[in-house]
């Protein structure tokens, strides 16, 4: 662990790929997308889970540990996962951007494609002195680029009409106010002068959603949903895929729970280290209660069990 970080950052931070690979499989389950869907996208909330899962989701969900070439176009078949046409955008003089889970759907009243981006932002702290930038910011800018990034891929030239609409939704393992929270940031029209109405179909295409889980039950199904498969950790990945297909009608694919059964074991063995790592802590506050009262060093070896050698690295440290 990195100095400071609690064992919990350490699980839910990008410092275990292992975790993080898990997590986006999972979230490319096209049942899980589904509820993320209806859940969070205005366009699907009336749509059905079978629907949006059978007819509206296109192709497969591509997850960014497999990268994605410029101009494929969506698989015709409908696996359990999704794959879209790219996951990486970037220019030379910009960099690369490689988006967690990347996919295209069709918004069922419209016919509308809708091009969609979801990001697993599994971090415990919102603090921009450790983050060094902001959430915020940081999702504005990528939903930015998957704007610019389609031309000459969902438009050519100057045939600007052709852009389509984009989601880009980070979900938080931590909400900043301790309940959870889900937030939509779009853009608007607003009248400076005149009375002009631009239709909004024209400028609403920036979408970008805050999805902050909190501890504690909730009435969201989808917010349930997730937290039994990221905040549940005393229960097993048997036990998980039980509860999703009983209470979610989800349909636990053998990958899945093997996802879940990778993350329910780092959850275990980083909470047992972390168990001991406070356990260690405590020992050594005691020792530098012992050393800082006076007592003699034979008293200390008998009280904490450790070696004078041991003994003196902390106290040496401590000064």
């Amino acid at each position: 662990m990195q100095q400071n970080q609690t064992p919990a950052e350490e699980l839910l931070g990008f410092n275990n790929p292992q975790y993080d690979l898990a997590a986006k499989r999972i979230l490319s389950e096209r049942a899980v997308a589904a509820y993320l869907l209806k859940g969070t996208v205005p366009e699907f909330k009336e749509a059905s889970l079978a629907d949006i899962a059978d007819k509206y989701i296109e192709g497969e969900i591509k997850v960014s540990s497999v990268p994605v070439n410029p101009g494929k176009t969506n698989a015709a078949s409908k696996p359990q996962k999704i794959k879209g046409l790219r996951n990486e955008a970037g220019d030379p003089t910009e960099g690369w951007i490689t988006f967690d889970v990347v996919f295209h759907a069709v918004a069922p009243k419209t016919g509308e494609r809708i091009r969609l981006i979801i990001n697993l932002e599994a971090q415990k702290t919102f603090s921009e002195s450790k983050l060094k930038y902001l959430l915020m910011k940081r999702a504005v800018f990528y939903a930015s680029r998957l704007i610019s990034s389609q031309k000459e891929t969902e438009f050519s030239g100057s045939d600007y009409s052709g852009i389509k609409k984009v989601y880009t939704i980070w979900i938080c393992m931590e909400s900043p106010i301790e309940k959870s929270v889900i937030n939509h940031y779009r853009l608007t029209e607003r009248q400076v002068f005149g009375k002009y109405k631009e239709p909004q179909e024209n400028y609403d295409l920036l979408n970008i959603i805050m999805v902050y889980l909190g501890q504690g039950p909730v009435r969201n199904r989808m917010l349930s949903m997730l937290q039994v498969i990221f905040q549940e950790t005393t229960k097993s990945a048997e036990e998980k895929s039980e509860i999703l297909k009983k209470k979610f009608d989800i349909e636990v694919t053998s990958e899945m729970e093997e996802e879940l059964r990778t993350m329910c074991n780092l959850s275990e063995g980083i909470y047992e280290r972390g168990m001991a790592s406070g356990a260690e802590n405590k020992l050594i506050e005691v020792i530098m209660n012992l050393w800082n009262a006076g007592t003699d060093i034979t008293t200390i070896k008998i009280a904490s069990g450790w070696t004078e050698e041991q003994i003196m690295k902390v106290v040496k440290k401590d000064k």
